[in-house]
């Protein structure tokens, strides 16, 4: 996925998507935790009711003009950062994100 717009609303950093048919798609940016040095964003559709976060590799240009979101397949992965960001903010998100052991 690529971003192409990022906007802040209040405390709130919208990233605006784009899937593999060109739909747009809005994520609010919850976190970047880096992982085995490389950085993954955690965020969660703008507007969720599930509360369910995803996990994106990213990837910045060479000359970082621009940042690839690529959503992480890695299972592992996946659960390490998430461990890494529910630790760090189960708290602070405990009223939108239901977070799962």
């Amino acid at each position: 996925m690529r971003g192409n717009n990022m906007s802040k609303n209040n405390d709130e950093i919208i990233i605006e998507l784009f899937d593999e048919n060109r739909n747009a798609i809005n994520y609010e940016l919850l976190d970047i935790v880096k992982y085995d040095d490389k950085e993954y964003a955690v965020m969660m559709r703008q507007y969720s009711v599930d509360g369910e976060v995803e996990v994106f590799r990213l990837k910045h240009t060479e000359d970082k003009s621009a940042t690839l979101y690529k959503p992480e397949k890695n299972d592992y992965i996946i659960m390490q950062v998430y461990e890494m960001f529910k630790e760090k903010y189960q708290k602070y998100y405990s009223d939108r994100i239901k977070f799962e052991d």
